[in-house]
């Protein structure tokens, strides 16, 4: 479908609208939550309390949504850690976590990724079960034992209970602890928890493998046992994933272990893998020998020995829709080079553990999205200052500025700072909501003498090669291992024969000095030398994954790796592990 040119600004026409809308979810939101017990006590309030004066429900929408952006100041997650410190006390007590957020008890607690190194950061989601319960739909989404498995679906869908009580000591309610990612799935196909074990041994929809593969929790066996599912199925059209780098890590984990999935698929079996005991019985049920396909398999060969080798495994499969921009942009190429000329890449969505942020704009378009309509955003110009009066709403965004991300959500958040940069791409002619692109996280920085080297810039760089050496995966730290310093790059290839891999690290010095002019002084100064590049050893960014999981993060469904190594700890990890310097 073709999409019509954005706007470059939004006629007057257009702004008064957008205005008119987002005034009225404003006050919908503000309405809602404004009795909670964070809205009552959080001192980043007290003036919006004395400016409404308890009359918020008696004021006009556009007067309230204009009070709110003069009174109510930003807050991060140190706002709200002592209230959400509550869910985790013990026992559990109803009357302690009622409204704290927004009206009643969340439904949902949702962890964070933990990219940074820190402590997973937790968010209470409301409402989310009754829309789950809400419909039929649920009974009729398990498919018939025959039909055409069409849709590798690679989602972690494990919840963990948190039992509610009363001060009598009665049960209450449940909250489900899990990540967004999984939450986000389950409301969209009506996965109510509740009703997971009697869908373990069953196909939903027409999905490759049975539901009992998403609550997998050791990295390579979830991945393995979806590629073994996945390529017994020649029917495949589509794939989805939260992030490309799943995608690029079943490819790999399927090349290093080729012989052993296409024995199962010959034999119907399923192979020994750690951390499946719980499910393998359901898995067993839904695996049928296959000597054909497992033929087949063998005469294509690995998928590293063949460009384009889904093509050929799958060739109905037309597009993966999953998040392959900002730090996954540089496992787009690799998974590219797997899929072939008639498998495209579709744009998931811009989202975080806080809110969903945004919906692609042109699915194609991996890195462009129209902003929620479910959420109040507004736009930081941090060139100017990190105060309120620095805030611009939809309507006031400027084409081609860059701009941090704060959001106001109907679980509770008010005017909370996300982290996130973003850049105005144009403006949606059909009712001038601002397009956006995600260009970085400003707080994602190595500093230099004299000079600061931002992730967008590191990510510019390694994407530059990224295609030419088949790369699965990099992060990076300073490397202080000579005098000067540099920045030191650990990357995962396909493999090692790559022509003229030697020269890599002087043309990832030549992307960083266009993108930064200070690296080219700080050269001549000798205060910086050019960048080193550690080859590590097939597989170890997937073992950095299931580390961090093994650290207690829990959230396979989301595990990232940084752009900048956060622990000196794990760095020491990425240099026991490297095997060639470049």
């Amino acid at each position: 479908m073709h999409l019509p040119d954005l706007l470059l600004s939004n006629p007057p026409s257009l702004s008064e609208q957008l205005r008119w809308r987002t005034d009225e979810l404003w006050s919908r939101i503000v309405r809602a939550n404004c009795n909670t017990q964070f809205a009552q006590t959080a001192p980043e309030l007290t003036e919006f309390r004395h400016a409404t004066a308890g009359l918020v429900d008696r004021i006009d929408d556009a007067i309230l949504s204009e009070t709110f952006r003069k009174t109510v100041h930003l807050t991060t997650y140190d706002s709200y850690a002592p209230l959400i410190a509550r869910f985790f006390e013990r026992p559990c007590k109803a009357s302690a976590m009622v409204d704290l957020f927004a009206p009643g008890l969340p439904d949902y607690m949702i962890y964070s990724s933990s990219t940074s190194g820190g402590p997973p950061k937790t968010f209470p989601k409301y409402n989310r079960s009754p829309k789950i319960r809400s419909s039929d739909a649920g009974s009729s989404l398990i498919s018939n034992t025959f039909r055409r498995r069409t849709k590798a679906y690679l989602w972690y869908l494990c919840c963990h209970q948190m039992n509610v009580k009363d001060e009598t000591n009665c049960p209450v309610t449940t909250i489900y602890h899990t990540c967004v990612t999984a939450l986000d799935q389950r409301t969209r196909l009506y996965l109510d928890p509740e009703k997971d074990e009697e869908k373990m041994g069953t196909f939903i929809l027409d999905h490759a493998a049975p539901y009992a593969a998403g609550f997998i929790k050791k990295l390579r066996s979830f991945l393995l046992i979806h590629a073994l599912f996945s390529v017994g199925s020649k029917s495949l059209e589509t794939m989805s994933m939260a992030f490309i780098s799943t995608f690029v890590d079943m490819i790999r984990h399927l090349d290093m272990e080729f012989d052993v999935v296409v024995n199962c698929i010959a034999n119907g079996t399923i192979p020994d893998l750690e951390g499946i005991a719980e499910v393998r019985h359901y898995l067993e049920l839904n695996i049928v020998a296959d000597p054909e396909r497992a033929a087949e398999l063998r005469r294509l060969g690995r998928p590293s020995a063949l460009p384009g080798w889904c093509g050929y495994v799958w060739p109905s499969l037309r597009s993966v829709t999953t998040i392959a921009n900002g730090p996954f942009a540089s496992s787009a190429p690799l998974a590219q080079w797997f899929l072939g000329p008639n498998a495209a890449i579709h744009a998931r969505g811009f989202g975080s553990t806080e809110a969903w942020i945004g919906s692609p704009y042109n699915p194609l378009e991996l890195n462009q999205f129209k902003p929620s309509h479910e959420i109040i955003i507004e736009f930081m110009d941090t060139s100017k200052s990190d105060l309120i009066s620095a805030l611009a709403p939809l309507w006031e965004v400027e084409l081609g500025r860059r701009y941090e991300l704060v959001v106001t959500t109907q679980d509770g958040l008010w005017r909370y700072r996300l982290g996130d940069a973003v850049e105005i791409s144009g403006f949606d002619p059909t009712d001038g909501v601002p397009i956006i692109r995600f260009v970085a996280r400003p707080d994602v920085i190595m500093r230099f003498q004299g000079f600061l080297v931002r992730e967008e810039e590191l990510r510019a760089a390694m994407s530059s090669v990224a295609l030419k050496m088949k790369v699965v995966d990099w992060t990076t730290t300073i490397d202080d291992r000579l005098v000067p310093v540099t920045i030191g790059f650990f990357v995962e290839l396909v493999d090692d024969q790559v022509s003229d891999l030697p020269l890599v690290p002087e043309h990832v010095l030549d992307e960083l000095k266009r993108s930064n002019k200070n690296i080219a002084s700080a050269l001549v100064r000798n205060t910086f030398r050019k960048p080193t590049i550690r080859l590590v050893r097939a597989g170890m960014f997937s073992a950095f994954r299931q580390l961090k999981l093994d650290e207690g993060s829990n959230n396979l469904g989301q595990i990232k790796v940084p752009v900048v190594l956060p622990k000196a700890a794990y760095v020491t990890w990425f240099s026991d592990r490297a095997m060639q310097e470049l």
